[in-house]
């Protein structure tokens, strides 16, 4: 039932590196999103959400911001 994954490119230069979107459900029937990449490491992690469908609109968010995204480097080592 439902969406269980999303794949998706997420675009370095030129090259394009696979990936996927990992729906889970928490301990308190909310649900988050993992960005994992294709040896298993994870990239990111969302928010919790109320529902599935409030999920899958933050992972839309992501995959329309991110290809834009710019670096805000706010620590304070150089």
């Amino acid at each position: 039932m439902g969406v269980n994954h999303a794949w998706i490119r997420i675009w370095r230069g030129a090259a394009a590196v696979a990936g996927r979107f990992i729906i889970s459900q928490d301990g308190q029937g909310g649900f988050r999103f993992a960005l994992v990449a294709n040896n298993g490491q994870t990239l990111a992690v969302g928010e919790g959400y109320p529902s599935k469908a409030a999920c899958v609109n933050g992972i839309e968010t992501v995959r329309r911001n991110a290809p834009e995204a710019t670096i805000d480097d706010q620590s304070r080592e150089d």
